[in-house]
């Protein structure tokens, strides 16, 4: 099984980082290019990535301003049946935000890419939430030719 785990500190508002997760117009400031899907648990959102890939995400769990989990239901390579745990735990001046991207089915190999890339977007999600303005697909940090 191939995981990858990161933790990084936000400053702002808990409920406002943990809608970023899991809402459409959330994801579209930091991730995707376009999200669309319901976000309620059981339904499956549909991550658009501009001429690139499209990720389709079943909520498995949503608890408030503590935990969303996605399973990829849809989606290229190691992607695909991937769990994704989102954590947020408020401490007296930030919001630790915690995932844990894992694949039964994947290499650590195969999860050499994600290990570096999640930092990006988390880091894009951070300056969503504090400056207003994050990195989403296609103005992510790039890690490589073609990423």
């Amino acid at each position: 099984m191939a995981t990858v785990k990161h933790q990084v500190g936000v400053v702002g508002d808990i409920n406002r980082i943990y809608r970023a997760m899991h809402e459409p117009a959330g994801l579209d400031g930091w991730w995707a290019s376009k999200t669309t899907g319901t976000p309620k648990v059981g339904q499956v959102l549909d991550l658009y990535f501009q001429d690139l890939a499209t990720l389709s995400f079943r909520l498995d769990a949503l608890e408030e301003n503590t935990l969303v989990r996605l399973h990829c239901v849809s989606g290229p390579g190691p992607w695909q049946d991937c769990e994704l745990t989102f954590t947020f735990k408020q401490d007296s001046d930030q919001v630790w935000v915690g995932l844990v991207h894992e694949n039964a089915a994947a290499s650590d190999d195969d999860f050499l890419y994600f290990s570096t890339k999640w930092t990006c977007y988390l880091l894009s999600l951070r300056d969503l939430i504090e400056t207003g303005k994050g990195r989403p697909y296609p103005g992510d940090v790039k890690i490589h030719l073609g990423d």
